[in-house]
């Protein structure tokens, strides 16, 4: 009977332990877990980050570029050679010699 016993507390013993050690275990798997979620979250957040300076890089891009071809078209405007004849030519060698 004393052997019986024995081998009934060692088993309760044993699934006590078992049981202990595995709560334990748990909580540092869910302490874990909960850390991989905050890293996971801020790991979205730096995304969306670079995201956003990627476009706004575009976009400054694409805004230089248009006002380079406004600059280029204001260029254009102000020194349009104009077809002289030669009346208006003489016209004007007259008045800069006057002047």
């Amino acid at each position: 009977m004393k052997s019986l016993w024995k081998y009934i507390t060692g088993f309760f013993a044993f699934v006590i332990g078992i049981l202990v050690l595995s709560g334990k275990k748990n909580k540092k798997v869910k302490e874990i877990k909960g850390k991989i979620k905050d890293v996971k979250s801020r790991v979205k957040e730096v995304d969306t980050e670079i995201k956003n300076a990627k476009n706004k890089g575009n976009a400054y891009k694409k805004s230089l570029e248009s006002k380079k071809k406004a600059l280029k078209e204001i260029e254009a405007q102000k020194y349009k050679h104009k077809d002289i004849g030669v009346k208006e030519a003489s016209d004007f060698l007259k008045k800069y010699k006057k002047k």
